[in-house]
C-alpha cells in the first residue's frame, strides 16, 4: 500500500518482551524447583536470564537507531490534535456537569469542531474552558474541580453561564 509505515520496530520490541516475560515465567518455574537446596534448575534460570538482557539489549538498540533517533514533533499537528481530542472533555465533567460535558463532546463529534468551539456554542465560556481544559493538567493526578493543594471542592470553579 502506497503511503504505509510499517511498524516493523515496534513490533520486534513487543515480540521480544512477550519473550522476556515467558522466560521469566520459565525462570520463576525452576527456581521453585530447587528440592534439597540442590537447584538442579539453575541452568534454565541462568540460560534465560543472559538470554533475556541480550535480546533486550539488542532491540534496545534497534529501537533507538531505527524508530526513535531522527524523530520529530510535528508541533502544528500535535496542537490540532490535542484541540480536536474530546478526551479532554472529562476535565469539564466534574465542572459542568456530565450530562453538558456529553452534549459538548457529541456537538464536537457531529459538527467536526475543537471541543473549545462545541463548548462556547453551549453557552461555557472560554475563560472556564482554558482554566479548566488544560491538556497538561490532565496527566496528573486530581481533578479540574480540585485546587492546587488537592482538597476537593476547595477551590471549586464556577459552572459558568448557563
Amino acid at each position: 500500500m502506497p503511503g504505509k509505515v510499517n511498524p516493523t520496530q515496534a513490533e520486534a520490541m513487543l515480540m521480544v518482551c512477550i519473550q522476556v516475560v515467558g522466560s521469566d515465567t520459565a525462570v520463576a518455574m525452576a527456581g521453585s524447583e530447587g528440592n534439597f537446596e540442590l537447584n538442579a534448575f539453575r541452568p534454565i534460570v541462568i540460560t534465560n536470564l543472559l538470554h533475556s538482557v541480550r535480546i533486550l539489549a539488542d532491540a534496545a538498540d534497534h529501537f533507538r537507531e531505527f524508530l526513535v533517533e531522527g524523530t520529530r514533533v510535528h508541533e502544528d499537528q500535535l496542537r490540532g490534535n490535542v484541540e480536536r481530542s474530546v478526551m479532554m472533555v472529562t476535565a469539564l465533567s466534574p465542572v459542568i456537569g456530565y450530562d453538558r460535558a456529553s452534549d459538548v463532546a457529541h456537538l464536537a463529534i457531529d459538527q467536526d469542531l475543537t471541543l473549545k468551539q462545541a463548548a462556547l456554542q453551549r453557552g461555557i465560556s472560554a475563560e472556564l474552558f482554558d482554566r479548566v481544559v488544560r491538556p497538561k493538567q490532565l496527566t496528573r493526578p486530581g481533578t479540574a474541580d480540585r485546587g492546587r493543594s488537592g482538597r476537593g471542592g476547595q477551590a471549586r470553579l464556577a459552572h459558568g453561564p448557563g
